[in-house]
């Protein structure tokens, strides 16, 4: 009998399949390979932009400099990339006392100084100004008005400062398509309005969907708040399926990011043919609580309508109760019907957790969605079955049980498998739609 896998953070699951189950698409990600240092790839990145004059010949000794920065809910190796960067600055006669390290927050909490510390280094603290974006401050500074978002209102540091460099990452996104490029700025830097109209009037948009920034209109206001901020330059990182820092690219923040993303497609994306009956996924990479959702979505969306996702957690960190209380609200108001709640909290403009950050009502609005399309079974023994049944989840502790579970209700069934759910891009004849 055929042995399949799945990818945790200790190496590889094994299983097998029941013998009347079909697998139409086994989608293993073959990873490239690290060939520089991190800091080669960076400077190369620097020297050779795209879509842009080289960083030496726009930069100024007399420009104040504002660098924009991804915080502690991404991956980006913030340390390396800001050191970098400020020794470049230095040698063109940037001095460190002209930089302001502004991090992009968004509706996130802010960090911590012990935070903040951890992630730059006591040095690097000591030497620069870091200052935490408040997306509710009085004193953001207006930049003009986009369709969906209405009047954006950035940073005062990075409205006032003579040239604005993003940092960040290049990473799957279920609306934007991709992270990365102005995503840095908006919502990163700018005001809470601008972001929740903007996630409210766009999340389900036709063309809104994960890996696809083409026709994309979440995406293409985005990328108009960035020119609206005026984004100078932008340093992204582009990542294989094992997590490592593969490439950087830098320049333009429009045509860097797409070139950013081709890199990134050409590993993790895969053509699916058809939907299956079941899905089996693994969550990998992310094994925290919160993080959870992310892998559901890609193995939704190659799931047929009624089927059954498998999603499988090797490890899973703790749900916090924030969260679950979020969920508890959810299917309290939704009278039985939660797409229904999402759908007009949408259009109403109202997110369903008034107080909690877009991102995070992103993150319910999704999941919300996504299981009206299909049963969600997650297969882990660390999960709470209480917990995990309030986010709506059914529960079984290991993957072997949960795949015969659903094999006595469908003795009979194609199969999809993900190994790495939480980083496949699915590639498929038409995105999903939610009205």
């Amino acid at each position: 009998m055929q042995e399949y896998f799945l990818v945790t953070k200790g190496g590889r699951k094994y299983f097998q399949l029941p013998d009347a189950w079909r697998v139409l698409n086994n989608a293993e990600l073959k990873s490239e390979s690290v060939t520089k240092p991190l800091h080669e790839m960076v400077l190369d990145a620097i020297h050779r932009p795209i879509g842009s004059a080289p960083l030496a010949e726009i930069i100024r000794p007399s420009h104040k400099v504002a660098i924009i920065i991804d915080d502690f809910t991404r991956p980006t190796p913030q340390k390396e990339f800001l050191t970098c960067l400020l020794d470049y600055l230095g040698r063109q006669g940037v001095t460190r006392n002209q930089i302001d390290v502004v991090l992009a927050v968004g509706t996130h909490r802010p960090m911590t100084d012990a935070e903040m510390e951890s992630t730059f280094g006591e040095k690097l603290i000591r030497e620069v100004r870091f200052v935490n974006h408040d997306c509710r401050s009085s004193d953001l500074v207006s930049v003009g008005r986009l369709k969906s978002a209405g009047e954006v209102k950035i940073n005062p540091l990075v409205a006032r400062a003579d040239f604005r460099i993003g940092i960040g990452s290049i990473l799957p996104h279920p609306m934007c398509g991709f992270g990365g490029g102005a995503k840095i700025v908006f919502p990163g830097v700018v005001n809470y309005e601008a972001i929740r109209d903007h996630h409210c009037a766009l999340m389900i948009a036709k063309g809104a969907a994960l890996g696809d920034i083409r026709n994309n209109p979440f995406h293409k206001e985005i990328c108009q708040a960035g020119r609206l901020t005026k984004l100078d330059f932008l340093i992204n990182a582009v990542y294989n399926s094992n997590e490592e820092v593969k490439g950087v690219v830098a320049g333009d923040f429009e045509k860097a990011q797409a070139v950013g993303v081709e890199m990134t497609l050409k590993e993790l994306a895969v053509r699916f043919d058809a939907a299956a009956d079941v899905t089996i996924a693994s969550s990998f990479p992310y094994t925290e609580g919160t993080q959870i959702a992310k892998p559901l979505i890609p193995a939704t969306i190659v799931t047929r309508q009624g089927g059954t996702v498998i999603l499988y957690a090797s490890t899973l960190g703790k749900i916090p109760e924030a969260l679950l209380e979020a969920f508890d609200l959810a299917y309290g108001k939704s009278q039985g019907d939660p797409k229904r709640l999402v759908l007009d909290s949408l259009r109403e403009g109202r997110p369903i957790v008034a107080d909690a950050p877009m991102d995070f009502n992103g993150g319910l609005n999704m999941t919300l969605l996504h299981m009206s399309r299909a049963k969600a079974i997650l297969a882990s023994k660390d999960a709470d079955p209480r917990q995990v049944a309030r986010m709506g989840y059914l529960h079984v502790s290991d993957l072997e049980g949960a795949i015969e579970r659903v094999s006595r209700e469908v003795p009979k069934a194609t199969v999809n498998i993900l190994p790495a759910g939480g980083l496949v891009i699915p590639v498929v004849k038409e995105n999903l739609t939610f009205e």
